[in-house]
Parts: structure tokens; sequence; C-alpha cells
């Protein structure tokens, strides 16, 4: 009769454990749920940049309208992003005491932007480029990571997939 008066005292190993594990569990979600949060912040902080470089972009045409249609002709965009960190071309040309026209104030104002692209950005790029959807108007298109510029004007016209690392505003003139 001692054998069956017995009573288990205090908490056993395999309660532990499957406590541990369910424990070890919710916390390896939590984790990934946090590194989605971020990833997703991260995402949102580079789309923001990169529309102020767009809007930036179409606000110097407006200020300086002589010269739009360098703004507008894909050849005065660089095909190559410059490197990070490294000063743009033509750097000085058109700050302090020089004297610029609109041209050159428009070639300054793109070296500038491709900069900023670069420097702002993982690997971004910038250019204006003719709409393929319309063909009438222009687009400035800003593009980082791992995407091309050519890549966001789609066939059907931008580049709308969840994944599409760039942003294209149109230009109407």
């Amino acid at each position: 009769m001692s054998m069956m008066r017995r009573h288990q005292r205090g908490v056993g190993m395999v309660e532990i454990l499957v406590a541990l594990l369910v424990l070890a569990i919710g916390v390896l979600g939590y984790a990934g749920l946090q590194l989605s949060a971020l990833k997703g912040a991260e995402t949102a902080h580079i789309r923001a940049r990169a529309t102020a470089l767009a809007r930036d972009t179409l606000e110097r045409m407006l200020v300086n309208p002589e010269a739009v249609s360098v703004y507008l002709d894909a050849d005065s965009w660089p095909d190559t992003p410059p490197t990070a960190g490294e000063e743009p071309d033509g750097w000085s040309d058109c700050t302090g005491a020089s004297v610029c026209d609109s041209d050159a104030m428009a070639e300054w104002d793109i070296q500038q932007l491709a900069w900023q692209a670069a420097n702002i950005m993982p690997a971004g790029t910038i250019r204006v480029d003719t709409c393929e959807m319309s063909g009438a108007s222009n687009c400035v298109v800003v593009a980082w990571g791992e995407q091309d510029a050519d890549d966001c004007m789609g066939d059907g016209g931008i580049e709308t997939a969840a994944d599409s690392q760039c942003v294209v505003m149109e230009v109407i003139r």
C-alpha cells in the first residue's frame, strides 16, 4: 500500500523539455517576424528616398525650363552609375563663382542626380527616358539593387511586380 500512496512532487523533466520546446518555437517565430518587419521598413525607406530623388529631378526641370531638352535626352544620363563616394564629373563647374548657362546647369544637375542615386541607395541609378506606355511623354526612372533601369519599363508599361526595385514618375510636358 505504500507504493500506491506515492504522489508526484514537482515538475517532471519531460514537462520542462516540452515547455522549453514550445518557448523556443515561439521565440524563433517572433524573430522571423522582426526580420520581416525590418526588411519591410528598409524597403519603404529606400522607396521613399527614390521617390524624393525623382521628384527632385522633376523640380530641377521646372527651375531650368530653357534646358528641358537636355534633361529629356536619354543620352545625357550616364549609362553606368558613378562609383559611390567619389565626386561626380564636373562637380565644381557650376558652383561658387562659376557662371553656367542653362545647358551646363542641366548637365551638372544630371551628374549630381546620378551621384546622389549611387550614394543614397544600394546600387542606385537614375535616368529620364521615353515612357513606353504612352510614347508621348517621358519618365524619370530610379532603380536600385539588382533592378536595371531598363527593366522598370516593361512591355505593357511600368513594372508593378511586388519585388520591383524601381520608382517611375511620368513627366508631363
